[in-house]
Order: C-alpha cells, then sequence, then structure tokens
C-alpha cells in the first residue's frame, strides 16, 4: 500500500498565524507608567535626570522664569501680554507642553501679563497665586483664562512647601495684607533647593518685604542664586539684604544696566557676585547639585 504524504503547508501557515497574533498581543499589552506629564511618559528633555535647569528669560523690565528637573517643569510669572510669545516660541522649539506649576508672585502686568496666553497654550496642572485681588485689565484675564481652562488657582496664605522632582522648594507669603497700597510687597517668595545649591527667587519686594525676610527664623536667606527683588532697584536695605544673602551669582531681569544702582554694583563685587542681566540674552543656570554653570545668549 501506497504511503500518503504529509500536508505541512496549512498546519506551518496556522502556527506561523497564531504565533504572531500572540507577539502583537503583547507588544501591544506594554503599559508606561504615567510620567510627570501624565500622559504615560516624562516629557521629553535634553536634561538629565540628575540635572536642575534655571532659565531666566529676556523680556525687558519684567519676570519669567523656568525651572526644569526630571521631567517637571514649573514657570514663575509671565512677563508683559506682548512677551507671552517669546515663551510659547521657547517651549514650541523645546517639546514643551506641560507645565507641572504656574506660579504668579504678584498681580502686577509685568509678572501676571502673558498668563492668559499661557493657560490657553499649555496644559497646566497646579496654578499658585498670592491672596489679594487688583482691578487691572492683565489681572481680569489672568482670571478670565482660569476659568476659561477650569483652572483653581491655589491662594498661599500660609508658608508651602513642595517638590519638582528631586528638587524642593518653600513659598514664602507676605506677612500682611496691605502694605500702604504697594503690591510689590505682596510678592510671593521661592527658596528652591537641589543638592548643595539654592536658588531665591523675591519677585518684586521691597523694602517692608526684605524687611521680613532677613527676620524670619524658618529662613535660611544665604543662597547659591539670587533673582534681583525688583529687578535690582535699590531700597534702603537693599544692601544689607545682599549681604545676608551672600549669593555666588545675582540674576537681574531688566532692559538695561542702569537700573542697577553704582552701590549695588559696588556691593555684589565685594561679595564676589557674579551678576547676569537679562538685558544680555537669557541667562540659563545648570547645576547637578554639587556645581553650578552658567551661560548666556
Amino acid at each position: 500500500m501506497k504511503k500518503r504524504e504529509r500536508d505541512w503547508l496549512p498546519v506551518t501557515v496556522l502556527l506561523l498565524t497564531v504565533l504572531l497574533l500572540v507577539l502583537c498581543l503583547v507588544g501591544f499589552d506594554h503599559h508606561e507608567p504615567d510620567g510627570p506629564d501624565g500622559n504615560g511618559k516624562a516629557a521629553e528633555s535634553e536634561l538629565s535626570t540628575d540635572e536642575l535647569q534655571v532659565t531666566f528669560f529676556d523680556v525687558g523690565k519684567s519676570d519669567a522664569i523656568l525651572v526644569e528637573q526630571s521631567g517637571y517643569r514649573m514657570l514663575i510669572d509671565t512677563s508683559f501680554d506682548d512677551q507671552a510669545d517669546v515663551l510659547l516660541d521657547y517651549f514650541a522649539d523645546h517639546g514643551i507642553d506641560t507645565l507641572d506649576y504656574l506660579i504668579i508672585t504678584h498681580f502686577d502686568k509685568d509678572h501676571v501679563g502673558g498668563a492668559d496666553k499661557i493657560l490657553d497654550a499649555m496644559h497646566v496642572k497646579r496654578v499658585l497665586e498670592p491672596d489679594y485681588t487688583v482691578e487691572k485689565k492683565q489681572f481680569r484675564e489672568y482670571r478670565e483664562a482660569l476659568v476659561r481652562n477650569g483652572i483653581t488657582a491655589m491662594r498661599i496664605t500660609d508658608v508651602e512647601r513642595r517638590s519638582l522632582g528631586k528638587a524642593s522648594f518653600i513659598i514664602y507669603p507676605p506677612e500682611e495684607k496691605d502694605y500702604d497700597g504697594n503690591d510689590n510687597d505682596l510678592s510671593l517668595v521661592l527658596s528652591l533647593r537641589y543638592g548643595t545649591q539654592s536658588f531665591l527667587f523675591t519677585g518684586d519686594s521691597e523694602q517692608e518685604r526684605l524687611t521680613e525676610l532677613m527676620e524670619r527664623t524658618d529662613l535660611n536667606l544665604h543662597h547659591t542664586v539670587l533673582k534681583m527683588p525688583h529687578h535690582g532697584i535699590k531700597e534702603k536695605n537693599t544692601i544689607a539684604f545682599l549681604e545676608t544673602v551672600r549669593p555666588v551669582a545675582a540674576v537681574v531681569t531688566c532692559r538695561n544696566e542702569w537700573w542697577i544702582s553704582g552701590k549695588i554694583k559696588r556691593t555684589l563685587n565685594w561679595l564676589g557676585t557674579d551678576v547676569y542681566l537679562t538685558s544680555n540674552g537669557n541667562v540659563v543656570c545648570l547645576t547637578d547639585g554639587n556645581h553650578v554653570e552658567f551661560k548666556q545668549g
């Protein structure tokens, strides 16, 4: 009797089909845990996870400062309304679409002016603000943008401790409700620490607020990097404040060098402090927690 030949081709095709289906199911079932941008992966960054970068934007006599660490990002103030595109262009060029924190130090137009455009264009997770209101156009537009985007800002009334990746920061609210109508002294002040390095962001603090900071027993004012109060404008106690902070570097958010008085320049020189003006271009500070370096341009 003639032995019947085995029909192996259909069996092989069936086995290969089953194997392919299994491989597809395994591959597409992979789940990546949520990252800081909330979409299942960490936001793209050129920084290593052991680096922290602070960018002080060149936006004239106004404040806009971006802090980045391990894919987490915090924007401190938003400059003028007509400077918001400078920030948004930077974010687009660097693939940034999410902010973990937006902090408004106070409601002057050179700090809150671009907030509505930032809120409309970015995914902003948390907004922190001082505890007061004003009757000003930019403030109203900021408030409308919060409502439009379903965001409730947190008003800072007590000392607030937070983290940004591996960095930590403390927000110090003003101790008074009113400073004779001076909004600048209502500024939130942030102390950020990463490893042995520290940054002090002072908003537009003037004389009374600087006195409060120097008298606080829970705040070690000595910091590596100081964002000069009120764009470098001199107060009666600015020299004493600088001698207390003793920064390695000071950044002045200004339109030109004439904002800084000769006495402040001499004091910073005597302290051995390196001075950077945003009028000369973005100031970028990079640290691994042990060493700090600056570049500008």
